[in-house]
């Protein structure tokens, strides 16, 4: 025999061992295994550790979303994150603090029954009533509190049984056919017959107005409850029985129907059974009953909530029993890390590294395949089912298994990821080995990418997906996926948009490629990578699984649990992707047990065929049903609870007024959503602080600074974890008196002082420039009239004596010559320049009044004129308004200067000097018919070794005057001075002004 032929016969010999491994039911189904509660139910416990109350013997919610609890050490109310011990309700104090029943009215208010000494509460609306025991109210600790389908209050005490009727409680005992003691429980059935448990049996009667009789079963019997069939059920110490209103005919014996201590049923028909240390629960259709202990506590109370969450109160503390959203495979099989593919039609393959290769489906367990150790799982198109471990990938068809041993090389290590190769075969990637394509039985080895140093370990694909186009995507370590196709390799890392860390898993939906890895998600466009963004700054981190549902939303299953983005959310990334997402996150709360794998094998979330969502996590298998995700209708009420300052705690009381000098504050508030209270999203405001509404998240407290004296307004709005925003939101009114300091009258004081005090300062400040100005004017004063004396003593006198000389010339001379007339024309011109020397020296000693500017400049014309053979003509315009000092001083020397120069050097036979008095500003003008100026000295704006202009131009600065010149060929010189009104004109001065003139006189 060949050895082909050995190996031929092997394999079929594997093949009939496989068949007969499918048709027999494996041991490990042949007991299925006891139903858990927690595959349905999240528990949480609170216990002392979590300052939670113990010994909970009662529980029930008023109108105002508050859970309240009777407990051995008092009374409390629970928002879902904190418990408070309550010693007043509505600042009405309790009677006593060892309170035992209590009832929530479902138009509001609390009735609270108390243990010892008796008695009974009714607070509401800011407002008790207390009714004390001996007054129609039997004595002794109150065991129930409820009304009956009229309307009436039934009160059971230690002493006996009362209704309430008006305003004050009737007792009903013996007159009614009831025993006269130990009344423990009143139940109304739904025919509206009455039924009350009292020491020594249970009695019921048909209507108000019958008699009470003994129910049967005899015997002491208790913990009265009414089934959603109609059936009422009381209980002895541990067995419950069927109540009848009369005892059947015949001898018959009452037999237990069930073993339990306490019986309760929620809203949806389920039964909850209480025994010694923990509970069982049945659902309304039957089944096996669900077993949960309550970690040793002793259950005593029930209580289902609006938002339909059961709470147990136990000797141990508090318990909460909340709906799934993700549920978990009632299993007995315990998985080590399982790999998951949808099964044809509906379900999964799971298979692990030590177990067998299950179906499985929502109710369970279906059937085992074969045993065998899975890596990794993939359905191909065909629907047929690829396995494989560290030794050989293997199908499942039918009925038929086929095998196909890994390469030498390549076993030992485990298979890592399978996926389909175009044109048939198949692409397995084994770890560390690399990656093979498997056709036609023989294995194809693909050489190893440049990916990294070469030589490392790790040239293996972590994930693999088949495109449409037949192309395989391959994600490997450090950021970096492959095409292959036709021979041709795509690489795609960073510089193409990729910021994965580690690939973990690829996956396409339709025409859509999509990636996860450790550090987020990625999508391809055709060219290049983008990345997804959430909210918050949400990365999507360590994802191993990806899915789209038949809504359209995007499912991603990592380390921080299952994520949904809605369809439209997703579109819109796509479009924009630089938007960030909004997403759905489900973890532990949600019944998540585990997280996403980081390793293998993957992927960690599959699709079903049904539509359900399959996720494998280290241990477990979860599913949800994307179409039909349980919600929470109900918007939570929201409150404010009161304001901290510093150590200090202050009620939220109308009128609320904080201490003087309050700046910085602490206001407490609270959502009353029990299901996930973790979720719940707050926004709040301060008016007339805050300018937006402001997001804390889930923080339920808000912290103000630097607050200022004010009455303010605090509201707060609150959504549940499923976004449901109540539109009430709660409101306080606090107000923050002002100290002395902060008052108005203190405020215009310090004005009045500061104005006072600049007052003050601007006197001073006054006075001392007075005194500056007198010294600088008497400084200048004594410099002129030295100026003057030298004149006067040393140029004058010179002039003087030259004259005398010329004089004596003078008179040596024939007066009939030329020479004569000559010296004596000489002469007067001296003594011009004398009488213009003395005129000076007094300028410099007073300053002269240039009150008149037009008739001191026609007198200064005329003597020109004389000199000088031109016509000379003075024009004025506008209304003469008055200039002031230092402007008439300043434009007549200009002026002076302008006719000067024009009669002297520019030979003109007409000058004109026009002033021009407009209501904002003032000209002067001095234009001749001469020969013009230079153009060189114009362009210069000065005359070498003159300093004519020089001075025009410093003189009109010191008024912010402008002096324009203009030189026309053949038609002479316009030389123009323009200065505002405001800095010429003399302007008549205001009462202040006139005031503060006299004041620095």
């Amino acid at each position: 025999m060949t050895t082909a032929r050995a190996v031929q016969l092997l394999h079929a010999a594997v093949a009939a061992l496989c068949g007969l491994l499918l048709c027999v039911p494996p041991p490990a189904l042949a007991q299925q295994p006891p139903a858990r509660l927690l595959e349905q139910f999240t528990h949480t416990s609170w216990g002392a550790l979590d300052s939670a109350p113990v010994d909970i013997l009662n529980i029930t919610q008023t109108s105002d979303g508050w859970l309240w609890l009777a407990a051995g050490t008092g009374l409390y109310r629970f928002d879902g994150k904190r418990y408070e011990r309550v010693d007043s309700v509505d600042g009405h104090a309790l009677l006593s603090s060892n309170v035992r029943t209590l009832y929530a009215p479902p138009e509001g208010g609390l009735w609270v029954g108390y243990r010892i000494g008796g008695g009974i509460s009714y607070y509401s609306r800011n407002q008790v009533r207390h009714f004390a025991a001996g007054q129609g109210l039997p004595s002794g600790a109150v065991t129930s509190i409820t009304r009956g389908p009229d309307g009436v209050l039934w009160v059971a005490a230690r002493d006996g049984l009362a209704r309430l009727e008006g305003d004050h409680f009737v007792g009903v005992g013996a007159d009614y056919g009831l025993p006269p003691r130990r009344a423990r429980q009143v139940l109304f059935d739904r025919d509206g017959r009455q039924w009350v448990a009292m020491q020594g049996g249970i009695y019921s009667r048909a209507n108000s107005a019958a008699p009470f009789r003994p129910a049967w079963p005899h015997g002491d019997l208790s913990g009265l409850a009414l089934a959603p069939d109609g059936t009422v059920w009381a209980s002895d110490i541990g067995s419950y029985y069927r109540m009848l209103p009369e005892a059947p005919a015949g001898d018959v014996g009452a037999q237990a129907s069930l073993q339990g201590s306490n019986m309760y049923f929620d809203r949806e028909g389920n039964q909850w059974v209480f025994r010694a240390g923990g509970l069982e629960r049945r659902n309304a259709g039957g089944g096996e009953a669900q077993q949960q202990d309550l970690n040793g506590g002793l259950p005593q109370s029930f209580f289902q909530d609006r938002e339909g969450n059961v709470w147990i109160g136990s000797s141990a503390g508090l318990n909460r029993f909340r709906h799934n959203r993700l549920m978990t495979l009632p299993l007995q099989i315990v998985f080590n890390h399982p790999a998951i593919a949808p099964v044809a039609g509906g379900g999964v393959w799971a298979g692990d590294r030590t177990g067998v290769l299950h179906v499985l489906g929502a109710e369970g367990a279906r059937r085992s395949v074969l045993a065998g150790h899975v890596s990794a799982l993939y359905r191909d198109p065909a629907g047929v089912l690829w396995a494989g471990n560290d030794e050989e990938v293997w199908s499942v068809e039918g009925g038929r298994v086929e095998r196909y041993p890994l390469p030498p090389e390549a076993r030992s290590y485990e298979v890592q990821a399978i996926s389909g190769a175009a044109g048939g075969g198949l692409w397995v990637s084994v770890v560390r080995a690399g990656l093979y394509l498997l056709k036609d039985g023989q294995w194809r080895h693909q050489p190893a990418l440049p990916l990294s140093t070469p030589g490392m370990s790790d040239q293996f694909p972590t994930s693999l997906v088949t495109g449409r186009d037949g192309a395989l995507w391959a994600g490997y370590i450090r950021n970096y996926i492959v095409r292959l196709a036709g021979g041709k390799t795509d690489i795609y890392s960073a510089e193409q948009g990729l910021d994965l860390g580690h690939v973990l898993t690829l996956h396409r939906a339709g025409g859509q490629l999509w990636a996860g890895g450790e550090r987020g998600v990625a999508w391809f466009d055709g060219k290049r990578f983008f990345m997804l963004h959430g909210q918050r700054g949400e990365a999507f981190r360590g994802v191993s699984g990806i899915a789209r549902s038949a809504q359209g939303d995007l499912w991603l299953f990592g380390t921080e649990g299952l994520t949904r983005i809605a369809a439209a959310q997703l579109a819109r990334a796509l479009r924009e992707p630089a938007q960030a997402v909004e997403f759905e996150r489900f973890d532990a709360h949600d019944g998540l047990l585990g997280a996403a794998s980081q390793l293998r094998p993957m992927p960690s979330l599959v699709l079903g065929d049904d539509g359900l969502l399959w996720m494998a996590t280290a241990n477990r298998i979860n599913w949800i049903d994307p179409a039909r995700i349980a919600r929470n209708p109900v918007p939570p009420p929201v409150l404010v609870q009161g304001i901290a300052v510093g150590e200090q705690r202050y009620s939220a009381l109308p009128g609320l007024t904080l201490p003087k000098s309050t700046n910085s504050l602490r206001i407490d508030y609270t959502a009353l959503s029990l299901s996930i209270p973790e979720r719940v999203r707050f926004r709040y405001r301060l008016d007339g602080v805050d300018q937006d509404w402001q997001d804390p998240g889930a923080r339920r407290q808000a912290f103000y600074t630097n607050l200022a004296p004010g009455q303010y307004r605090f509201r707060v709005m609150a959504a549940n974890e499923d976004g449901v925003w109540n539109p009430r939101e709660a409101q306080l009114v606090f107000s923050i008196p002002p100290t002395f300091i902060e008052t108005a009258w203190f405020k215009l004081l310090c004005v009045l002082a500061l104005a006072a005090l600049l007052w003050a300062v601007y006197r001073l400040r006054l006075r001392h420039v007075t005194r500056q100005l007198r010294t600088r004017l008497e400084d200048r004063a004594d410099e002129r009239e030295r100026i003057a004396r030298t004149l006067h003593d040393t140029f004058l006198q010179s002039v003087q004596g030259l004259m005398l000389r010329v004089q004596t010339l003078l008179k040596r001379l024939p007066q009939e010559g030329e020479a004569y007339q000559l010296v004596e024309k000489i002469l007067n011109q001296a003594d011009q320049v004398l009488a213009e020397g003395r005129n000076q020296v007094r300028g410099l000693r007073s300053v002269p009044h240039l009150d008149d500017l037009p008739h001191m400049f026609g007198e200064l014309g005329q003597q020109l004129r004389e000199e000088h053979a031109a016509d000379f003509a003075v024009i004025v315009t506008g209304q003469q308004t008055t200039l002031t000092e230092a402007a008439r001083e300043h434009l007549y020397h200009i002026g002076r200067e302008a006719l000067l120069n024009a009669f002297r050097h520019a030979g003109a036979s007409r000058i004109e000097l026009e002033l021009g008095y407009a209501q904002d500003h003032f000209t002067l003008v001095v234009r001749d018919d001469g020969r013009g100026i230079d153009e060189k000295v114009l362009a210069a704006g000065e005359l070498p070794g003159h300093w004519g202009l020089i001075g025009m131009r410093e003189r009109a600065v010191k008024i912010d005057a402008a002096l324009d010149l203009w030189c026309r060929p053949g038609m002479g010189t316009v030389a123009q001075v323009s200065a505002p009104g405001s800095a010429v004109y003399e302007r008549k001065p205001g009462t202040l002004r006139r005031w503060l003139m006299r004041e620095a006189a």
